[in-house]
C-alpha cells in the first residue's frame, strides 16, 4: 500500500468563491424537456437521483487562472505568511486555461511569487486537489519548502453548454446515452485554495496526520472526458463527459473500503475516533449504503452538493472549508477527508484540528 504520515505539516488557511450564476435542475430539465418526453423520463429525474437542486456557474469570459488567482491571494493574506515565503503552488483543476502553459504558472505569474520555487499543474480528475495536498505536504515534511498553496478553480460552463448541445442536437439519442450524459449536469463551478506550512511557522496548529492512497485503474473507463482544458475555440472539439454512475459509485465504495483500512492502520484511527467526514461531493448516490461498505459513519458526513453540485476537484476542499464554520469544528477534532476521482483513484487524509 502507499501510506504516509506527517509530523510537521499544518493547514494554515483557506479561501473559496461562489460563482454568481445559478442554474437549477428544473431549468436544465425544462431546456431538454422534449428529449425527456421522447425517451419517457419523468420530470424531476435529475434532482431525484442526485439530490442536487442547483449549481453555480461563471460567465464564459472568465478564466480558471484569473479565478484561481483571487482565492490564492486571499488564502495567502489570511495565512499571514509573507508572499515571498510561498515556495510551492499546485493548480489542480480539471478545467485549465490552456493545454500549456500550466495554469499554475499563470497564477504564479499573476501573484509575482518567488522564482526559486515550484509552480505546476496536477491533473487527476476529481482527486486533483487532494493529490496537490499530498505533493505539497511531502515537500514541507521533507524540509524542501516551508509553505505553499494548493488551488482548484473549476470553470465548467463550457462542459455543461456543450452537453446541452449534444443532448439537443443528438440524432436518435438513446435512453442509455442520455443517462451517461446526465451526470455532467450535476457539475458546478467553484474555486478554492489552501495554504499549507511547516508547524514551525504555523499559528493554527491544524495538523495533517497522514493517510493512504490507491489506484484501481481497472475502472478507468467508467467516467471519461474527451478534453482537459477550458478554452476550446472549435465547438466540435468541445468537452463531453460520459459516466456510468451506478458502476462508478459501487466501485468507489469498494475501493474506499480498502483505502480506509490502509489509512486507519497507518494513522491509528478507528471509525469511532473520527469526528467528521468530508467526502467527494458527487451527490445523493454517496449514501448510507456507500458508507456502510466504506466502513465510516454516514451521520458524520457534511455535504454541500445540494446547492453547489459536484465541483469536480474543488468539491471536497470546498465542502471542508464550508463545514469548518457550519459544523463548528473544535480544537482536537479528528477529520477524515475521503477523496475519489475517475481513474479510479482514492486518497484519504486525516486532519487533527
Amino acid at each position: 500500500m502507499v501510506a504516509f504520515r506527517y509530523k510537521h505539516v499544518c493547514l494554515e488557511s483557506w479561501s473559496t468563491t461562489v460563482p454568481p450564476i445559478t442554474l437549477t435542475s428544473d431549468e436544465i430539465e425544462d431546456r431538454i424537456s422534449h428529449v425527456y418526453k421522447d425517451l419517457g423520463l419523468p420530470f424531476g429525474t435529475l434532482e431525484r437521483l442526485t439530490g442536487i437542486r442547483s449549481r453555480q456557474l461563471w460567465d464564459l469570459s472568465e478564466r480558471p487562472s484569473e479565478l484561481g488567482t483571487v482565492v490564492v491571494r486571499d488564502a495567502i493574506e489570511r495565512s499571514g505568511i509573507p508572499q515571498q515565503d510561498i515556495r510551492g503552488l499546485f493548480s489542480c483543476s480539471v478545467t485549465r486555461d490552456y493545454f500549456e502553459p500550466a495554469t499554475g504558472c499563470l497564477i504564479h505569474r499573476n501573484l509575482g511569487l518567488p522564482e526559486d520555487g515550484v509552480a505546476l499543474d496536477v491533473s487527476n480528475a476529481c482527486l486533483g486537489f487532494m493529490d496537490g495536498i499530498f505533493f505539497l505536504a511531502n515537500l514541507i515534511e521533507s524540509g524542501m519548502v516551508k509553505a505553499g498553496v494548493v488551488v482548484s478553480a473549476e470553470h465548467t460552463r463550457c462542459m455543461i453548454d456543450n452537453t446541452f448541445t449534444n443532448v439537443l442536437e443528438g440524432r436518435q439519442l438513446s435512453r442509455e446515452k442520455l443517462l451517461k450524459l446526465l451526470p455532467t449536469f450535476t457539475i458546478g463551478s467553484g474555486a478554492v485554495a489552501y495554504v499549507l506550512c511547516h508547524e514551525s511557522i504555523s499559528k493554527t496548529g491544524h495538523k495533517l496526520i497522514g493517510g493512504a492512497t490507491r489506484s484501481a485503474t481497472q475502472h478507468c473507463d467508467l467516467c471519461t472526458g474527451n478534453v482537459d482544458y477550458h478554452l476550446v475555440d472549435s465547438p466540435p472539439l468541445g468537452p463531453v463527459m460520459e459516466t456510468e454512475s451506478s458502476k462508478l459509485i459501487a466501485a468507489a465504495a469498494l475501493l474506499g473500503q480498502r483505502t480506509w483500512a490502509d489509512a486507519s492502520e497507518t494513522i491509528g484511527w478507528s471509525k469511532e475516533d473520527v469526528d467528521h467526514v468530508f467526502c467527494h461531493q458527487v451527490g445523493r448516490q454517496v449514501n448510507e449504503a456507500f458508507y456502510a461498505t466504506l466502513g465510516l459513519d454516514h451521520e458524520k458526513e457534511f455535504t454541500i452538493y445540494q446547492t453547489r453540485g459536484n465541483l469536480v476537484s474543488a468539491a471536497l476542499p470546498t465542502a471542508f472549508a464550508v463545514g469548518i464554520e457550519e459544523k463548528g469544528i473544535q480544537k482536537g477534532d479528528k477529520i477524515m477527508l475521503t477523496g475519489f476521482g475517475s481513474g479510479l483513484n482514492s486518497l484519504f487524509l486525516g486532519v487533527e484540528w
